[in-house]
């Protein structure tokens, strides 16, 4: 394992903008960042992730 900490937090974008080529593609990664977000993630640092 790395000894490495992730200190960076990760916020989903928002409204029509692409971050991706496509929506087929942008809609898995606001959902996988969303996911990875500080108020959604038990330990987003340690990408601890829990579905209910």
């Amino acid at each position: 394992m790395l000894d490495r900490k992730n200190t960076r937090d990760i916020f989903p974008p928002t409204g029509p903008k692409l971050n991706a080529k496509s929506w087929q593609t942008e809609a898995p990664l606001r959902m996988l960042m969303n996911n990875l977000h500080p108020d959604v993630a038990e330990n987003p640092h340690e990408l601890v992730v829990y579905g209910g």
